[in-house]
């Protein structure tokens, strides 16, 4: 008898504990859907009662939050959120992302080769520098990813302005073709000398309004009220000349520093229309379980034209895969351009 009372408290137990794993996963889902409504750039475009009820069915079944992936993959299809995605908070791993990609807003036939997204999202590479010629550098700035220390990677990229500018250096190529993404602050930070204006970029909301700011103050960059990185204010650069390289590989932050040089005098794009996920991303934690990381805004340069899908080159040049910097065509046409008067 006594062995029979262990067995059904321990059976309540498993009962009790279920109920509550089950209580816990349908509250995260339901905080993730209410958030979403109220800071989603794209939450006036949805019809939140079906939407919420493809949502719940697809839950159901849940008891874990593993278990919701289909239900957030629902929520972030019915957003038409290409660029959203949501993590988990144990391990920041991707639990559930955009997969709709026959509804997405970024209407985009190009074909985007596995293996150059491997290049491209090369988790070794960091930023190189060179110089060309007698008075050009090259910047190669390529997506900085989360466990990289950003203060010392800011501070690569601002010594290299450094050397290249007291040999010479005013005009510039920055090559974002290899960036997919990642720290802006990093990458704004270090190139915040060649940006010849405070306001360099904001972020307009779903209802048309500025929802941050991004600006250059003495040498270093700010983000929504927030200086990213402690750095001093050399190399005091004036009126240089810059190409900005882009690719249909350029994508997320890697926009927002092509953005950032929009409207300033003295430069141009070169390359192809960048991959359409100028968006401003969240980072919403629901309960400790989950980031939820879904576009808010949209970015705008500093004359306020909004990017809703590409930011568009001045010269189309399609990208290839190219070591030699020689025989790269994008180099050798920023070149010539920089060499022209």
């Amino acid at each position: 008898m006594k062995h029979l009372l262990i067995l059904l408290i321990f059976m309540s137990s498993i009962l009790i504990f279920g109920q509550k794993e089950d209580l816990n996963t349908q509250q995260i889902l339901q905080s993730a859907i209410s958030k979403t409504k109220e800071i989603s750039f794209y939450s006036n475009t949805v019809n939140w009662d079906s939407l919420t009820a493809k949502i719940n069915s697809a839950a159901r079944e849940a008891t874990t939050t593993e278990e919701l992936k289909p239900a957030f993959e629902a929520l972030l299809n019915g957003l038409r959120d290409h660029h959203g995605h949501i993590r988990k908070m144990s391990d920041y791993s991707i639990l559930a992302s955009f997969t709709d990609h026959q509804n997405t807003r970024r209407k985009d036939d190009r074909t985007f080769a596995p293996e150059i997204w491997k290049i491209v999202n090369d988790v070794n590479s960091r930023f190189e520098h060179d110089l060309l010629g007698n008075n050009i550098g090259y910047l190669k700035v390529v997506g900085i990813g989360p466990n990289v220390d950003g203060q010392k990677e800011a501070e690569r990229i601002r010594n290299a302005l450094k050397e290249l500018h007291q040999k010479g250096v005013n005009q510039w190529i920055i090559d974002l073709r290899y960036n997919g993404g990642g720290n802006v602050n990093v990458m704004l930070a270090g190139l915040a000398p060649l940006l010849d204006t405070q306001k360099v970029v904001s972020i307009q909301d779903k209802n048309g309004e500025i929802q941050a700011t991004a600006e250059i103050k003495d040498g270093d960059f700010w983000y929504a009220g927030v200086k990213a990185f402690e750095m001093d204010d050399q190399p005091k650069i004036q009126n240089p000349k810059i190409a900005i390289l882009t690719s249909r590989w350029t994508w997320s932050s890697g926009e927002f520093v092509a953005v950032a040089f929009k409207g300033q005098k003295n430069t141009k794009i070169f390359g192809e229309k960048t991959g359409g996920f100028t968006t401003n991303n969240s980072w919403e934690i629901i309960d400790n379980k989950i980031a939820l990381v879904i576009s808010t805004g949209v970015y705008c340069d500093r004359n306020g034209n909004p990017y809703m899908d590409h930011v568009k080159p001045d010269k189309e040049i399609v990208f290839e895969v190219e070591v030699d910097k020689e025989k790269d065509i994008g180099i050798l046409e920023a070149l010539n351009w920089l060499k022209h008067k």
